[in-house]
């Protein structure tokens, strides 16, 4: 077993978790599966990690991390349409990157749930996943453009987040990459035409 540095034993951990995560479920990820598919040493996974609370909390700040980087292009001084593709387009370009980290975070999400308590602390759980960002940008879309849409920035955000949920199952499910793509792009003319009713589909791409 060749000897890595503590960073990037890290990050082999965490891509394991990641795997066994989206496979078998949270409550099938052990330590010692996650070390095997790591080609760790069991030992690794308590020096790198107090528990397994950890390692499933850096699962879910690496796939906000990786949000983050897919926003990084979007743009809204160019106003509320181009915000609303742009942003659509970032979130399914993040779905494409590792299928398997969203099905992950989605079966953190729903033992979230599924633990219960105040449901304004259990929603919170998806504010890194979309939620601030889309609410963030399309704010200052409006305020770029100088006039409000026709249905609420919240109401465009849990739109566009529940598609989001549906698409994990579909593209998770389906694999057909073109079928997802038509979805996103039926879904950035169907926000733009909700928000703005008077523009005509696809003027801004």
């Amino acid at each position: 077993m060749a000897y890595l540095a503590a960073d990037e034993r890290r990050r082999q951990i965490v891509d394991a978790a990641v795997e066994i995560m989206a496979a078998d479920g949270l409550a099938g990820t052990t330590t010692r599966k996650v070390a095997e598919r790591a080609d760790a040493p069991l030992g690794a996974i308590h020096y790198c990690f107090r528990n397994k609370e950890e390692l499933i909390h850096l699962v879910m700040e690496r796939g906000a991390a990786l949000l983050q980087d897919a926003f990084a292009q979007v743009d809204p001084s160019r106003g509320i349409e181009a915000t609303i593709r742009a942003s659509i387009a970032a979130m399914w370009d993040w779905y494409q990157q590792d299928i398997g980290l969203q099905m992950a975070l989605t079966e953190a999400g729903m033992v979230r749930i599924r633990r219960g308590g105040d449901p304004a602390e259990v929603y919170a759980v998806w504010d890194p996943f979309g939620r601030v960002l889309l609410t963030d940008n399309l704010r200052l879309a409006v305020k770029a453009e100088g006039r409000e849409p026709a249905i609420s920035v919240e109401e465009i955000v849990r739109f566009v987040l529940h598609r989001f949920d549906g698409m994990t199952l579909e593209y998770a499910a389906s694999h057909d990459r073109a079928a997802c793509q038509r979805q996103i792009d039926l879904l950035a003319d169907a926000m733009v035409l909700l928000a703005l009713p008077e523009t005509t589909p696809g003027a801004a791409r």
